[in-house]
C-alpha cells in the first residue's frame, strides 16, 4: 500500500506522520503509562483499549461541515480536513465500553462478581497460521472463516497502524492476498493466492469432525476471483451445501458503495456453507448461453428493490448452486445489462431505478 497509494509523496513515511503532534504525544504519554501496569490481564485489556482508539485519534479521521465520517479501514486516506480527537477522552469511553462488556458477560454467564479467570468463560484463543492449527483431527464441530478477498483488502499493512505501537508486526510472506502494485519483492500472485486458500481449507477439513460444517465468507466483484474460490474449494476435498447459500449484507459504507455497479464495487458477500465432497466433485459448467442475461432480467423483474450487488451476488448464488464456471462473470456483465436496459443507480439509496429518459 505505501506503493500503491504513493505515501511517501504525501510525506507520510512513518505511522507517527500520521498524527498530529499533539496527539502523538498524548498517545505516547498513555502507551508508557500502559506499559507500567503490573499486572498482565489488565495490562493486555489497557492496550485493547489503547490500539482501539489509534485510527480515531489520527489524522485519517474525516471531517465534514456536518459530522466528522470516521475514517476507512481499507485505507491510509488522509483528507485534506481531519477531525482531531481529545485522545484521553476517546480511551476513556473505550475502557468503560470494555467494562461494560465484561459485566455482560460475566452476567450472562453467571460469572461470579469479582472476575477470576479460573472461573471465567471456558473460551480459548490460539494464533497461528490458518494451514497450521494447533487442533486435533476431527475435533471440531464448526468453523467459520473470513479469509482476505483477493486483492480488496491488504491486512498486514493495515495492522500496521497498530502494531507499531505494539512492537510487533505481521510477516506478510504467508498473507493470502493477490498483489495489485509492484513492490520490488516477489509477486504475491493469483497462483500463490489459490494455494494458500486450499492449503487453509484442507486444514479446515482435518480438523472438522463427521457431520461437520465450515462456513466461508467471500466477496469481490471479479468472476476470476469466484472461480478461484471455487477450485480450492474442490482442492480442499470440499463441497458447497446448495440449500445454505446466504447473503451477507454489511450495509453501505463509502460513497463508492452508494455508486455500486456503475464504479463496479460489491457492497454484498456470499457465506457459503461447506462440507466433506461426499463424491468426485464433478466438473465446472460454462454458464448455457443467454442464461446469464435472463436470470438478470427475471431479477430485476421481480424484485423492484435491488441494488447492482444485489443483483450480482444472486447471480453468484444461482451459479455456484448449479455449479458454473463463474471465470466470466463480473459485476461489470450486470452494470452492462443495466445501461443497455437504460436503467440507473439511486445514489441515495444505491438501488436499481429506471431513468428519466426510459
Amino acid at each position: 500500500m505505501y506503493a500503491a497509494s504513493a505515501l511517501g509523496r504525501h510525506g507520510l513515511t512513518s505511522t507517527a506522520t500520521f498524527y498530529s503532534h499533539r496527539n502523538i504525544c498524548a498517545l505516547a504519554a498513555l502507551r508508557d503509562a500502559i506499559d507500567r501496569v503490573g499486572e498482565p490481564q489488565m495490562q493486555s485489556k489497557l492496550l485493547f483499549a489503547f490500539t482501539a482508539i489509534l485510527t480515531r485519534a489520527s489524522k485519517r479521521y474525516q471531517w465534514s461541515r456536518r459530522r466528522p465520517l470516521n475514517a476507512a479501514n481499507v485505507n491510509y486516506y488522509v483528507a485534506p480536513v481531519f477531525y482531531e480527537w481529545n485522545v484521553f477522552e476517546l480511551f476513556a469511553r473505550k475502557v468503560q465500553a470494555a467494562a461494560r462488556s465484561d459485566e455482560w458477560i460475566k452476567r450472562t454467564r453467571g460469572a461470579p462478581a469479582v472476575y477470576d479467570s479460573a472461573d471465567g468463560p471456558d473460551v480459548r484463543y490460539e494464533i497461528a497460521s490458518a494451514d497450521r492449527l494447533p487442533l486435533q483431527d476431527d475435533s471440531v464441530d464448526y468453523v467459520f472463516t473470513d479469509p482476505p478477498f483477493g486483492s480488496n483488502i491488504f491486512y498486514s499493512d493495515m495492522n500496521l497502524f497498530q502494531e507499531a505501537w505494539l512492537d510487533a508486526t505481521t510477516d506478510p510472506a504467508a498473507e493470502a492476498v493477490v498483489d495489485r502494485a509492484d513492490t520490488g519483492g516477489p509477486r504475491r500472485t493469483a497462483q500463490r493466492y489459490e494455494a494458500i486458500l486450499a492449503a487453509a481449507f484442507k486444514e479446515c477439513r482435518r480438523v472438522l469432525k463427521p457431520g461437520g460444517r465450515m462456513t466461508v465468507l467471500f466477496g469481490n466483484s471479479s468472476g476470476a476471483m469466484w472461480q478461484l474460490l471455487q477450485r480450492s474449494i474442490v482442492a480442499a476435498g470440499l463441497e458447497v451445501a446448495p440449500e445454505l447459500i446466504a447473503v451477507l449484507d454489511k450495509g453501505q459504507r463509502s460513497v463508492k458503495g452508494l455508486a455500486s455497479g456503475f464504479e463496479n464495487v460489491a457492497t454484498l458477500d456470499l457465506m457459503l456453507t461447506l462440507r466433506p465432497a461426499s463424491r468426485l466433485s464433478e466438473a465446472l459448467r460454462p454458464p448455457p448461453v443467454g442464461a446469464v442475461e435472463s436470470l438478470v432480467d427475471s431479477l430485476l423483474t421481480s424484485d423492484s428493490a435491488i441494488s447492482p450487488s444485489g443483483l450480482y451476488v444472486a447471480l453468484l448464488r444461482h451459479g455456484i448452486a448449479n455449479r458454473w464456471d463463474l471465470s466470466r462473470i463480473d459485476l461489470q456483465q450486470v452494470t452492462k445489462r443495466l445501461r443497455d436496459a437504460e436503467l440507473t443507480i439511486d445514489r441515495r439509496s444505491a438501488l436499481v431505478v429506471r431513468s428519466a429518459k426510459g
